[in-house]
């Protein structure tokens, strides 16, 4: 009974969501557990980056934050937390059992009882303690694994949502400069309207047209606060959280040219399957050392006849039938499709690369063509048409077309800039990124 005090106790723990939403609502990415979190990640990774939000976020401070805040993460980590348990806890002998007998002789005689009484030990005769320990110690980089792929994806969605939150400010500035270029041609128009050298429905044309384009402007302004919302989501901030966010389109590549195919089978798209391969072979090395028995000593004690005997008993099962067959042909058929996942996960890795080498190619041929020929010549095209128009040589509403024919090249240039950035960011989910630690929190 007295090893009944070592056992652990239930203690209930309630979670409490209204001092939760209020921690969230006040988080901010100059707190003191940013601040501890990036020193302590500096530490392991040198590399790492300040984070300084005194004159906005950065897309890299960004990424810090998001390692440290993003749920998905957070989530992630927490339960590599009960794999690490397991595996800190795993292999342990198994507890002594006792065993007691009891008899009572129904003739009348001098000592009527006959007792027997012994504690049952189980002791290894093959490794099998090391290898659960083993198998536990790889189902726990498994969940570890998890964890970093976690991070990857959350780094990867907030790389992608900054390029596209840059690209909806952007938007907004050149719409909103073509908001003023029309509502200068419409002043132009009701003059000559005015001098009656055009019709009022000639000089509606440009009311319409600023009117439409207001309209636009609006859209792109919302579409920009949205955009804005999802960086944050994806950092882990609270919506209402009003950091500035500075500007990047341009994103770095991992692993550039040549050197990307080798790296493939280190990268996120087969790390999962071979976590899973390697766990799978530790399963089958303990099923097979299963198949052994393991002896159980009985030492005890036994008393008949008012005389107390010294007793040695054992158990030890006999692999004639059984010998763990089913345990083992399942692992060895679940090692042969986790080795099969590998080699599959290779080869769609293999592919993806090909592919997004390839729209890599196809953005970066609409971005040359789109920058060094439709652009400079929709520029001319209106520069021109500005002179003439100012010198009563050409109609207001062929400067209209030509205003319009630049925003469109300019608005199709940032297009593929951000095209290009996503681009980009598909291909570097191919491989790991530098911050991606996969690390435990309890």
């Amino acid at each position: 009974m007295l090893a009944c005090f070592g056992c652990a106790s239930y203690a209930p723990e309630p979670i409490d969501l209204t001092a939760h939403a209020a921690e969230f609502a006040a988080r901010m990415p100059a707190s003191g557990a940013v601040r501890e979190y990036v020193a302590n990640l500096r530490e392991r990774k040198p590399e790492t980056g300040p984070l300084d939000a005194s004159d906005g976020i950065s897309l890299a401070e960004a990424r810090l934050l998001t390692l440290l805040f993003e749920p998905s993460v957070r989530i992630a980590r927490a339960r590599a937390g009960i794999t690490q348990a397991a595996r800190d806890e795993s292999g342990r002998w198994q507890d002594p059992e006792l065993s007691a007998d009891f008899a009572r002789i129904l003739e009348s005689v001098q000592h009527p009882w006959v007792t027997s009484a012994s504690i049952g030990i189980t002791v290894p005769l093959t490794g099998r303690h090391g290898l659960e320990r083993e198998l536990a110690a790889s189902q726990h980089q498994e969940s570890l694994t998890a964890a970093r792929l976690a991070e990857a994806r959350a780094l990867d969605a907030l790389d992608a949502a900054w390029v596209q939150q840059t690209g909806a400010h952007q938007r907004i500035e050149l719409v909103r400069e073509l908001v003023d270029r029309v509502r200068e041609l419409e002043t132009l128009a009701l003059r000559l309207q005015d001098a009656g050298q055009w019709t009022t429905l000639a000089a509606r044309a440009f009311t319409l047209e600023r009117v439409q384009r207001e309209v636009e402007l609006q859209r792109a302004s919302d579409d920009a606060e949205a955009a804005d919302l999802r960086v944050r989501i994806a950092m882990g901030l609270p919506p209402a959280n009003r950091t500035a966010l500075l500007p990047q389109l341009q994103i770095e590549p991992r692993h550039p040219g040549a050197a990307a195919a080798p790296a493939l089978a280190d990268g996120p798209r087969l790390a999962a399957a071979r976590a899973a391969h390697a766990s799978s072979e530790h399963a089958l090395e303990l099923a097979i050392d299963q198949q052994w028995p393991q002896l159980t000593l009985l030492p005890g004690q036994q008393e008949e006849d008012g005389q107390p005997r010294a007793a040695l008993g054992f158990s030890l099962p006999l692999p004639l039938w059984n010998r763990n067959a089913k345990a083992i042909a399942e692992a060895t058929a679940a090692r042969q499709a986790a080795a099969e996942a590998v080699r599959a996960d290779l080869e769609r890795a293999t592919q993806e690369l090909a592919l997004a080498d390839q729209r890599q190619l196809s953005v970066q041929r609409q971005r040359e063509r789109i920058e060094q020929q439709f652009v400079p010549l929709a520029e001319r095209q209106l520069a021109e048409g500005r002179q003439l128009a100012q010198q009563g040589q050409l109609d207001p509403l062929l400067l209209l077309d030509a205003l319009l024919r630049s925003h469109t090249a300019r608005i199709e240039a940032l297009d593929a800039a951000v095209a290009a950035a996503l681009a980009e960011i598909e291909r570097n989910s191919l491989f790991w990124p530098v911050l991606a630690t996969g690390e435990v929190t309890r």
